[in-house]
């Protein structure tokens, strides 16, 4: 939230060249993104207990202990988690795109080695997972803030005289619309684990679990596209330059409108591949084969809706974004599974993310006509 909401504001002033009004606004995201960073580790660690038993974890289970430790650990990365989410995008304002991809890779391989050290050799379990995770996170971080304070062209840091609680307001409307697509991924397959078992029972929740391993790997990708464009159009907002801004948004529209079909061929043709990874019993691998031909429909319709929104976003029109990715990501979705199942049986369960899409797509055409 403070990471998309800061850098739309930040590259709509670069766009109207007010580059150290700009540059205001990313030092009070970075000091935002620190405070509040320390205050939600140290609210976790004051409630832990509790915390683990909203994520669903009661200490009769076996796993309480393993959540324990590994939640113990990772709190005190917080800020680093948040504060690099930020310097991703910023890095990208800046011009250098490329640059925060590479931070994640080393990330990603510091966060490799470092498993085997302290899980395999030393054998820290849980623990030592939580450790080189967190420091995975620390280095790629680091590299990015290097980059900010180094090399960065536009990006500085700025003497504040005062804070600006008006600004903070600003950047949290902002981000909010983005805020919600994040969580509300997570919020909905917990809805869905939760209909599932009801209605199919364990199997099923098996079988959504593969389900949700593909879909979020496409729903990232899709993310990542539209968020990595975000600072793009605030720039040309800013500028005033509202014929490239409709050339974005076609040329955005078509492209993940190519893309999201074929993920939707490749998904559909692949199904069976696909189940055999993560199954060996045939009558598995036959049941996630008939599920991901239903379920990819989404995969049509998916990226077009997520662009959308953060298209609205990058052009201030929060209020807009929030009407797509509210219905599409909880209510829609929530409404249809309490519905549709109790009338046309189990099976529908498996197209109501289509279904949720194709209602958000008609929203989408609504608010772009505006």
């Amino acid at each position: 939230m403070i990471g998309v909401g800061s850098s739309t504001l930040i590259a709509i002033k670069f766009g109207e060249n007010r580059h150290d009004e700009g540059n205001r606004i990313f030092t009070l995201a970075t000091f935002l993104n620190l405070f509040l960073g320390i205050f939600i580790s140290a609210i976790i660690l004051l409630n832990i207990d509790r915390v683990i038993n909203i994520l669903g974890v009661n200490k009769s289970q076996e796993v309480y202990r393993y959540v324990k430790e590994y939640l113990t650990v990772i709190v005190f990365f917080s800020v680093f988690y948040m504060s690099g989410y930020a310097f991703e995008i910023y890095i990208k304002i800046d011009g250098k795109p490329s640059y925060p991809a590479i931070c994640v890779l080393v990330g990603g391989l510091t966060n490799l080695f470092l498993d085997y050290i302290f899980v395999v050799i030393f054998h820290y379990g849980v623990t030592g997972a939580a450790i080189a995770t967190g420091i995975s996170q620390v280095t790629s971080c680091t590299m990015l803030l290097l980059y900010i304070i180094l090399k960065a062209k536009y990006i500085k840091f700025k003497k504040l005289s005062k804070i600006n609680f008006e600004k903070i307001f600003k950047i949290f409307r902002t981000g909010f619309s983005e805020f919600l697509t994040e969580i509300s991924s997570g919020i909905l397959i917990l809805i869905y684990n939760l209909v599932i078992l009801k209605k199919i029972g364990v199997l099923g929740v098996s079988i959504f679990g593969t389900v949700s391993y593909i879909s979020s790997f496409i729903t990232m990708t899709m993310i990542g596209f539209s968020q990595g464009i975000q600072p793009v159009i605030s720039y040309y907002l800013g500028k005033k330059n509202y014929k490239k801004l409709k050339e974005i948004l076609k040329i955005s529209i078509v492209f993940l409108g190519v893309l999201g079909i074929f993920c939707f061929i490749f998904v559909s043709l692949f199904s069976e591949c696909i189940g055999k990874i993560f199954f060996r019993e045939q009558d598995m691998i036959l049941y996630v084969k008939r599920v991901l031909k239903i379920y990819s429909l989404s995969y049509l319709l998916i990226g077009i809706n997520i662009f959308v929104s953060a298209y609205l976003t990058a052009i201030k029109k929060v209020i807009y974004s929030a009407l797509i990715t509210f219905p599409r990501g909880i209510l829609f979705n929530s409404i249809l599974l309490l519905i549709l199942p109790n009338i046309f049986g189990n099976k529908v369960i498996w197209i109501v993310s289509f279904l949720s899409e194709v209602l958000t797509v008609f929203i989408c055409i609504y608010l772009l006509k505006k």
